[in-house]
């Protein structure tokens, strides 16, 4: 007796093949921001596109309560004490969620030096 097999299977194997081949053929994204808030317990950083200066001292939530800031992402499994608030870096991800500030993982972070 012989037993049919279904495409189904096959399909959703070539389907799952595809979706990673694509994923792991994309580049990291690049975000470039300013670290505004450590969060030491989380092991997690903040990094705000184009932040203003004088927003440095105000609360996270009151900075991206104000709708000024459209880029920002919660740099999750760093190590908080390798960062300070005000720093200029470079976050290279592959994924992030929907959610606002965005989470992500960094796959390499990069600290833009001062300018004179």
């Amino acid at each position: 007796m012989l037993l049919k097999t279904s495409t189904i299977p096959k399909r959703a194997l070539i389907f799952i093949f595809l979706l990673l081949v694509t994923a792991c053929s994309k580049g990291d994204t690049v975000f470039k921001g300013t670290v505004h808030s450590i969060d030491v317990d989380n092991e997690r950083i903040l990094v705000i596109a184009q932040l203003k200066e004088e927003d440095l001292s105000k609360s996270y939530k009151e900075v991206l309560e104000t709708n000024m800031y459209s880029q920002a992402i919660w740099v999750n499994e760093v190590s908080p004490s390798k960062y300070k608030k005000g720093e200029e870096i470079e976050v290279f991800y592959t994924t992030s969620d929907d959610s606002f500030p965005a989470q992500v993982t960094a796959n390499k972070i990069v600290k833009i030096p001062p300018a004179n």
